[in-house]
């Protein structure tokens, strides 16, 4: 039953904010008279609402107060929302926070770019590993074989620019563990630049991305410096705040 419950919740998206019972049942590939009772008692429990007007159904008030405590159910998230805003100010870019989830990585906190064109992040997005620099950052400090199990294989190509083979992936990873940051230009969507580092806990452990996202006509040669070492120095502050001693670069 939570399966199906959470089939139909996953169909409401930033793009997709409110669904008809057809067109419910058609993402879903089932009857209309099932997902018309599935849509019912979602709307009985306070997890959704139907306008009386368009008899169409949006994220009901209950889910947001649930996603609000969930959004502070952690003190990684919690601490991580300073971080964020103060690396948005810096940027103007869209920050996020992203953790690894099986062989996903999910946005978890986000703080939106002021600008008017900006890269749209949003808490509980599924993002791929191997596309993006949140998930390059977070493979980065794995060993390789942790790493290349944790990729679904082939990899899914997103963009002319996505990387296509696991040796590619690999051989980045030992780049990005080099530097200390990750980027992921194209890769995911044409016209995303995507920076990242990792927050290393007490243990010197990778336990999430701080990454932001910008639009490539923001994100050229001349920028790129700027957007790094603000990506670097907030994960390095957020890191110090969770007990990480940070060790002196090497020459």
């Amino acid at each position: 039953m939570l399966d199906k419950a959470m089939a139909l919740l996953e169909l409401f998206q930033p793009t997709r904010t409110d669904l008809g019972v057809v067109e419910a049942a058609e993402l879903l590939g089932m009857p209309k008279s099932t997902a018309s009772r599935r849509l019912t008692a979602m709307e009985a429990s306070g997890f959704l609402d139907r306008d009386p007007v368009s008899q169409r159904y949006h994220l009901g008030i209950r889910l947001v107060t649930l996603g609000h405590l969930a959004r502070q159910a952690t003190p990684l998230q919690r601490a991580a929302r300073s971080f964020l805003a103060a690396l948005t100010e810096a940027t103007g870019e869209t920050s996020d926070l992203v953790l690894l989830r099986g062989r996903e990585a999910v946005n978890v906190e986000a703080v939106e770019s002021p600008r008017p064109m900006k890269h749209v992040g949003w808490a509980g997005r599924h993002i791929p590993l191997h596309a993006t620099a949140a998930g390059k950052s977070l493979l980065a400090w794995l060993p390789e074989a942790t790493a290349g199990a944790l990729v679904e294989l082939p990899l899914m190509s997103f963009t002319p620019r996505t990387i296509h083979s696991l040796e590619e992936l690999l051989a980045e990873l030992k780049e990005v563990r080099r530097a200390g940051y990750s980027t992921s230009i194209g890769e995911f969507e044409e016209d995303l630049v995507g920076v990242a580092a990792p927050v290393m806990n007490h243990l010197g452990e990778a336990v999430a991305s701080i990454t932001i996202g910008a639009p490539a006509s923001r994100a050229g040669a001349t920028a790129m410096p700027h957007l790094i070492r603000s990506v670097v120095d907030t994960a390095e502050a957020m890191s110090a705040k969770l007990g990480h001693q940070r060790r002196p670069r090497s020459s």
